[in-house]
């Protein structure tokens, strides 16, 4: 833990005191200051700060840009030394010195007040104190003391919306997913429907949107007299909004958008984040199916040779002759290729939904078509041949219905655009999935057969950007974990069961609380809140429990013990939401005669009997209760795996500038190592495997077997290694499918640099990834190879500069090589100079 001097708190509680009288001094019992990239989470993401720098004064403790890329600046810590009007002197820390580039000797650099920001807690337990008084304000002392030990003493991490905004004093929202309504087609719902994005995105909201109502390129737009540019493009211009709105001052916002299987403009959506020419070129060259080899065309754009190119070409096949081992023989067949073509492919457009994470919603008809080999069609309402009858219907019904199946049935026209080979149409799905983690897959009918949501009459159209909380229209969801990490028994290598039971009491109550404190800024999102008062439990920490326990993530007897606790904490939510409906009564929108259809959905037939009839006879408190997030920016700070995910790394290296790396380790290692002093950092047993150690059918089977319990769903990556072919990620996604999951997203390591297609793992010569010419010199210089990973020699441990339990948002620097900055890749962020894969630290 960081210690501050005396008279620094002194100082600062002094500015509490006298202007910010909301917020709570430090006292002598806090202790939790985080350290190195933990404290920066904290004081970055969830501290409040004094914005106008009213206070700002020498000796101050500020957040500050230290790389100062106008587009991508990191942040770091220091003190300030002096002010000269607008320009503020600070004295950076020596952790944040590597990245800073324009230091001077003495570690100071100049900013302006604008790139400054001055955090007023820089302790944990000032945020925790601030959270439990305003979300108990209506409850008693001893409640308020309950939020505020399970809060400060990290059993109870709520998500950081409600670390930074509950008891600020300001207008923004707690929740952190949101999913809109189907979109209305016409340019006033097309527009309507980004503002509201972007009002959410603005407030601190990620956001998940359906875009399969909108009609396919081409169809008629009568009242133009033209034809429309398909729902694809309107849905990029959606995702735009992720780069153009900020919130808060220090991330960018998130975004699902999604497209049904039945669209007729899938092919162009599951293609339109392709960034591999080769495996476009690929899709040209070997696929049948016309409307794959047009989109794939469409998505590439060709690169004439310039003279100077042509030069070094040609150089490169005159010194192969003189002598042979200058180049590899991948460079001069590229040379050779590039000559003989005059030139070479890129991708056209590679921003295009850069904005956004994409998945395919997939229909139970599609799956079973896939298994059957049979024709599937790509289908619209027949909108160019409506009367005016049934163009007002559509108009006023079909955003609403939004699946062209429903529509159907209610008698009204369809069209078939295509059939398409439902196998042709799912492996293009997998060879993108393979060669680039996008799309991922939301099984939309599972959600719906699953959802607590139908036995109100409602249904789920999207998933937030990480695709926990499948919702319906304007549905919302705050968010928490219990840490699991404290939840384990030492003596007996078990789970402190009643520990265990109080933290989940408290944490139903509390983030029951959240519904009611929060601003609503769409009056449909508080009608929807307050209906359904849907909250969302979920844990990090969980593979430090397994570790602590003896229990191998992914192991059988883990798989066995995984079962155990999320039933329990499955049963101990839904008993602790029927005694809160008998307190202050149920959900609203579960009336009377909705009571049995609620108890009739695929989760509640789960219960045990005496919930169901504790429902039936005193209703429920919440529709939902349970989610798995991804916890990425929370469980970085506190210090665990994040999430349900295992450790993607126990080791790994941080960058200061390009080519140095320090060594950080996962506090798991040190901490087993002190309380079992007979293992050594290369003796640690089996139960320290890290992610890529995994296969991925372990991945899956514990994605599903929490599933099991979970009645929303789960922020979860199976991580394949490099290398895996597009067949064996077409039976990850069958294997999720089958065992119930309601999404998923497979991540090949190293696909983003995959040069060369294998569609099963028997194909053989397999070449390595190319050097690659570096056009721009004369001098013929080569890229330097990526060298090998730096591997730790303690066993289980990786040092390969990868680590999941980094948060981080779209548009970041990357922590790891501090080069490159994150995008999204289909529930993956990975950076764009070292392919980092990382979590989403919504």
């Amino acid at each position: 833990m960081k210690e501050y001097p005396q008279s620094m708190k002194d100082s600062l509680n002094q500015d509490i005191r006298e202007h910010f009288t909301h917020l709570f001094e430090i006292t002598d019992n806090m202790v939790k200051s985080f350290t190195s990239v933990s404290r920066l989470v904290m004081l970055d993401r969830y501290t409040q700060k004094d914005l106008s720098l009213k206070t700002l004064k020498k000796g101050d403790l500020v957040i500050t840009i230290v790389r100062d890329d106008p587009k991508f600046p990191a942040r770091g810590i220091g003190n300030v030394v002096s002010i000269d009007e607008d320009t503020v002197t600070i004295k950076v820390e020596d952790e944040y010195l590597a990245t800073t580039e324009d230091a001077d000797k003495n570690g100071h650099i100049k900013r302006l007040k604008r790139q400054i920001d001055k955090p007023l807690e820089l302790y944990y337990e000032q945020i925790a104190k601030r959270l439990a008084e305003h979300l108990g304000e209506d409850e008693s002392k001893e409640m308020r003391e309950a939020f505020y030990k399970e809060v400060s003493e990290l059993n109870l991490v709520p998500a950081g919306r409600i670390l930074f905004g509950a008891g600020s004093n300001t207008q923004v929202t707690y929740f952190n997913c949101f999913v809109m309504p189907h979109i209305h087609d016409s340019r006033g719902g097309i527009s309507d429907h980004r503002k509201q994005v972007m009002e959410i995105m603005s407030r601190g909201g990620g956001v998940g949107t359906n875009g399969s109502t909108l009609r396919p390129k081409n169809a008629l737009a009568k009242g133009v007299n033209g034809k429309s540019s398909g729902a694809v493009s309107w849905l990029h211009d959606l995702s735009e909004l992720t780069h153009l709105v900020e919130q808060g001052g220090s991330r960018r916002g998130a975004q699902m958008i999604m497209l049904a299987d039945w669209h007729p403009d899938i092919v162009e959506f599951i293609i339109s984040k392709m960034q591999n020419p080769t495996i476009l070129q690929f899709l040209i060259d070997t696929i049948k199916e016309p409307s794959i080899v047009k989109a794939a065309r469409n998505k590439l754009k060709f690169i004439p040779l310039s003279d100077q190119e042509v030069e070094i070409n040609e150089y490169i096949l005159e010194q192969s002759k003189v002598n042979p081992e200058v180049f590899s023989k991948r460079i001069v067949d590229q040379a050779f290729e590039r000559l003989n073509k005059g030139g070479h492919y890129e991708v056209n457009n590679p921003e295009f939904l850069s904005g956004s994470n994409i998945s395919v919603a997939i229909t139970k008809e599609f799956m079973d078509a896939v298994e059957n080999d049979e024709l599937y069609q790509l289908r619209f309402p027949d909108i160019d041949n409506y009367n005016q009858e049934q163009k007002q219907i559509y108009d006023e019904k079909w955003q609403e219905v939004g699946d062209v199946r429903e529509w159907a049935d209610m008698g009204l026209p369809v069209k078939t655009y295509k059939k398409i080979r439902a196998k042709e149409l799912w492996n293009l799905i997998n060879i993108c999935a393979t060669y680039s983690a996008e799309p991922g897959l939301f099984f939309i009918d599972n959600a719906n057969e699953m959802t607590n949501a139908k036995g109100y009459g409602q249904k789920v159209v999207s998933t937030n950007p990480c695709g926990e909380q499948p919702l319906a229209p304007y549905s919302v969801c705050n968010l928490a974990a219990i840490n699991l990490a404290n939840m384990v028994d030492l003596e007996t290598k078990d789970v402190d069961w009643k520990k265990f039971e109080n933290t989940i009491k408290t944490a139903v109550r509390l983030q029951d609380n959240v519904i009611d404190k929060t601003h609503y800024f769409l009056e449909e999102n508080r009608h929807q809140a307050l209906g359904e008062r849907r909250i969302g439990l979920g844990v990090m920490g969980l593979h430090d429990l397994l570790i602590w326990c003896n229990r191998r993530y992914g192991a059988k007897d883990g798989l066995k013990f995984i079962d155990k606790i999320f039933k329990f904490l499955a049963v101990k939510t839904y008993e602790t939401s029927i005694e809160l409906a008998k307190e202050k009564g149920s959900f609203p929108f579960l009336k009377d005669e909705y009571r049995t259809t609620f108890l009739n959905s695929g989760y509640m037939q789960k219960m045990p009997d005496y919930l169901r009839e504790g429902v039936k006879k005193y209703g429920i408190r919440n529709s939902h209760l349970l989610t798995i997030a991804p916890t990425g920016s929370t469980g970085t700070m506190v210090g665990v795996s994040t999430g349900l995910e295992p450790y993607f790394a126990f080791s790994y290296f941080r960058s200061g500038r390009l080519g140095k790396f320090i060594e950080v380790n996962a506090p798991i290692v040190e901490n087993y190592l002190k309380v079992y002093p007979g293992f050594t950092k290369n003796t640690l047993p089996d139960t320290f495997v890290s992610a890529m150690d995994l296969s991925p059918e372990e991945h899956v089977d514990v994605q599903c077997a929490i599933q099991n319990w979970v009645d929303s769903s789960i922020s979860k990556t199976v991580n394949a290694p490099k290398g895996y072919s597009v067949e064996e990620v077409e039976q990850v996604y069958q294997r999720l499918y089958r065992g119930g999951a309601k999404g998923g997203t497979v991540y090949v390591d190293g696909s983003r640099d995959a040069q060369v297609l294998s569609l099963t793992k028997d194909d053989k010569d397999k070449p390595s990834k190319p050097k690659q010419v570096d056009i721009q010199e004369l001098g013929v210089e080569l890229e330097e190879e990526k060298k090998e990973p730096k591997v730790s020699k303690t066993k289980g441990l990786r040092s390969d500069r990868q680590d999941r339990n980094i948060g981080v948002e779209a548009g970041d620097i990357c922590p790891i090589c501090l080069e490159g900055t994150v995008e999204n890749l289909g529930g993956c962020h990975t950076c764009t100079n070292c392919n980092a894969q990382l979590k989403c630290g919504l």
